[in-house]
């Protein structure tokens, strides 16, 4: 079965980093009205199982499409590599659909416990789950269709572009889960054979142990996951680590793509990095473990000048002091935007800065970030409001951060 069809957006092998955006329910109203600023969606696995229909009716209407959307479901694996004492319903469904249910338990599990045929089956069931995703049932197809207002078959609609195999989040190329977690990859490789492309992923517990994972000898391209690696609180060490791992990927031609990332990483395309996703509104970055809680994302405002989202009655004082400092093309006052123009903004904010970094080599991008920096500096710091300076002066404190780690790879 075909993994897309002709002229399909793909993760890898592009002239400009790639954009993709990482689904919820909550999200398809912006992601439906932006369809056309990101090249794809990211599905969770547990999104993918748990609201199995409605989730394939609505990606696989986007994928039919004249002008389609591609997706790709990650499969969240690290999920089972935690003990799951009050398990989510979403946490048993993607079990199921693993063909393996006992990966939901109360306490933390072992690699012992993932021997050579427990892991031969869950590559199977998760390479049967993403070739039939594309006939899943009509009906909710031509529900999601129809508010798309554009005839569409789903003789038309996509599978996923490719197949994102399981993985563990591993500390090194020493830690047991490091075996288990390329097992897991041969295996659905293996179980996929040539029907569909099958993507190893890299999903690292520190900077450092992704550099390790990078130098195993594989020469394929790979997603990456660096976990909790908050771009805008990282130390500029650990952002010049991140960067010269890409950059050494580049220079062994394996294309790289982070599951998470933000403007840092939009970047960090100038050395090599083919592209990154996030949610919307949130999602720039994330920690392997489960979170005990999750809901939609709070209502920030991405604020372009200085690459970050803040509260939105900052971003209204900011303007309020001069307009420019929230940026040159927004048009209203950020406290006038509701919860989805907020959402909106953020993704088109993003857009632009892909549209502005993805021109220029490493020495343009350091020049046009020390440019935001300066301009932001010096107009807040006209304001008589010595509250405001401190406030927005502490929201901005990443960006020398980024220059320093920038600075430091031709160094």
């Amino acid at each position: 079965m075909p993994s897309g069809r002709r002229g399909a957006r793909s993760m890898f092998n592009s002239p400009k980093p790639r954009h993709f955006l990482s689904y919820s329910a909550s999200d398809q109203f912006t992601i439906r009205t932006l369809a056309a600023e990101c090249d794809g969606i990211l599905v969770p696995g547990t999104v993918a199982s748990l609201q199995r229909q409605g989730t394939a009716g609505f990606v696989l209407s986007l994928s039919a499409r004249s002008a389609n959307t591609p997706y790709v479901i990650d499969p969240r694996f690290p999920l089972f590599q935690q003990a799951l004492p009050v398990p989510k319903t979403s946490h048993t469904a993607l079990a199921k659909i693993l063909g393996d249910e006992d990966l939901v338990r109360t306490e933390s599990p072992t690699p012992v416990q993932f021997d050579s045929n427990r892991i031969r089956r869950i590559g199977e069931q998760w390479v049967q789950f993403n070739l039939g995703y594309r006939t899943e049932e009509a009906a909710r197809f031509q529900k999601y269709a129809e508010r798309l207002n554009e005839p569409l078959s789903l003789d038309n609609a996509s599978s996923p572009q490719r197949i994102l195999a399981p993985y563990f989040c591993v500390a090194g190329r020493e830690d047991p889960w490091y075996q288990k977690s390329l097992e897991l990859y041969e295996s659905t490789s293996r179980a996929a054979a040539d029907s569909i492309q099958v993507t190893r992923v890299l999903a690292a517990k520190s900077v450092e142990a992704l550099s390790e994972l990078t130098e195993d000898g594989h020469s394929d391209d790979v997603c990456i996951w660096v976990s909790e690696l908050d771009e805008r609180e990282a130390s500029a060490g650990d952002l010049s680590n991140y960067a010269r791992t890409i950059e050494s990927l580049g220079e062994s031609r394996r294309q790289c793509f982070a599951l998470y990332g933000g403007c840092f990483s939009v970047i960090l395309s100038a050395i090599g990095l083919g592209g990154s996703s996030h949610g919307i509104g949130y999602g720039e970055h994330r920690d392997w473990r489960e979170l005990p809680r999750s809901g939609p994302p709070p209502a920030r405002y991405y604020l372009p000048t200085i690459h970050r989202y803040v509260q939105q009655d900052l971003a209204q004082d900011l303007w309020d002091h001069d307009p420019a400092l929230v940026g040159e093309s927004v048009i209203e006052p950020p406290v006038s935007l509701g919860y989805h123009d907020l959402m909106l903004h953020s993704v088109a904010a993003r857009s632009e800065e892909i549209r502005k970094f993805s021109k220029l080599d490493i020495g343009g991008a350091i020049a046009l970030l020390e440019m935001d920096h300066r301009e932001f500096s010096e107009r807040l710091g006209s304001s008589l409001d010595r509250l405001l300076v401190r406030r927005g002066s502490a929201f901005g404190e990443h960006l020398p951060r980024w220059l320093r780690a920038l600075h430091s790879l031709h160094s």
